[in-house]
């Protein structure tokens, strides 16, 4: 995650980080949810192994927790959604892609559709709903406390792969901590694979303390992850993205 603030952009992809960043959120108005994510690197990027959701927490609440995909269906909450860009589509090298959760509202609120959306409304592509992910009856960004997790999986590891990783609010309870999670996915082994440890809850970097204001948004500053752990992590590239 690290280095996401309010209203600050202008930024140079030079030296940015080889994976797929998250580089704008917006969680109010309602009608106006969305998440920007952009490739930095040389490459067009695939999109059909990544995933999508707002799932924080630990160990004891792995059944409603993003890293249980694996292994079955994760419980389900009305306000929260756990999804999968749909086959085919792609990243250009340097290229951005918006992910609303209402296509309908986005192009209502900013007079254009986003490229993708979460909920059936027409406007943009519609995200695809995982074995054992879901779209709750009442998906949203939260303003107070809050998390968006963008992951990999290939469909055939006991584990996934985190790859960027916001989060806005004080409430250190809503965060993502996987120490402790071991499950048996679809590997070829019946022995469940274990988690790393993430940074601890009270040690993640929270973009704000509070909700931004309508009209303004969460953007990145830096492409560079200053910070952040580049080994011994859960992320995609090894880094730790918490």
């Amino acid at each position: 995650m690290r280095i996401l603030a309010i209203l600050l952009a202008g930024v140079s992809a030079a030296s940015a980080q080889g994976h797929l960043l998250i580089t704008e959120v917006c969680v109010t108005p309602t009608e106006g949810e969305f998440i920007e994510i952009h490739n930095p690197t040389s490459s067009s990027v695939s999109l059909d192994e990544y995933y999508l959701c707002d799932l924080y927490g630990t160990s004891a609440s792995v059944n409603s927790f993003y890293p249980r995909l694996v292994a079955g269906p994760i419980t389900s909450n009305i306000n929260d959604f756990c999804v999968r860009f749909p086959s085919g589509t792609s990243i250009p090298e340097g290229g951005v892609i918006t992910v609303a959760i209402s296509g309908t509202a986005y192009q209502g609120e900013y007079g254009v559709a986003p490229d993708f959306e979460i909920i059936n409304t027409g406007v943009g592509t519609l995200m695809t709903i995982p074995p054992n992910g879901y779209v709750g009856s009442a998906p949203g960004l939260t303003n107070g406390d809050e998390v968006v997790m963008l992951f990999y999986w290939a469909g055939s590891t006991d584990v996934v792969y985190d790859v960027d990783y916001a989060l806005w609010g004080d409430d250190t309870t809503r965060r993502v901590v996987k120490d402790g999670i071991s499950l048996d996915g679809p590997d070829a082994g019946s022995t469940p694979t274990p988690y790393l440890n993430d940074t601890p809850a009270a040690s993640q970097s929270s973009i704000s303390l509070g909700a931004h204001a309508i009209g303004e948004s969460y953007q990145r500053i830096s492409m560079t992850e200053t910070g952040e752990t580049p080994s011994g992590g859960n992320g995609l590239t090894g880094h730790d993205e918490t």
